[in-house]
């Protein structure tokens, strides 16, 4: 590379949804079954199961909750048709939908409103 040309930076990886859905499940299962390990082996009559066991197995079944909360959420995306300019309502699940006022094929993406030609 030459000394004259700007160095570009690498755009930062951030994990899709599904790597993140995997590892949330893993760190559950593991905290899960070191709760269960810790009660049944170390819980016979002692408090040990009661301290480190219960915590451990509540950890396993909350924090994938915690970790895929974003997944949980509903945002609503409002806009005009771009086919006639009608207003539109829906939620940014939907992928396509079709316009109460003209028929038309509305696609959406990144919460905004396009044109879909030839839907079928």
């Amino acid at each position: 590379m030459s000394a004259k040309q700007p160095v570009t930076a690498k755009p930062a990886r951030t994990p899709d949804s599904a790597f993140t859905f995997s590892f949330a499940i893993a760190i559950g299962l593991l905290l899960f079954i070191a709760g269960l390990v810790v009660s049944l082996t170390l819980g016979g009559g002692s408090s040990v199961a009661l301290i480190f066991g219960l915590p451990l197995l509540m950890a396993g079944l909350l924090v994938p909750l915690f970790m895929m909360r974003q997944f949980f959420t509903r945002n609503d995306v409002t806009g005009a048709c771009p086919h006639c300019g009608a207003s539109i309502r829906t939620s940014d699940a939907t992928i396509r939908l079709e316009c109460p006022s003209c028929h038309g094929i509305v696609g959406v993406r990144n919460e905004t409103l396009y044109a879909v030609e030839g839907g079928s």
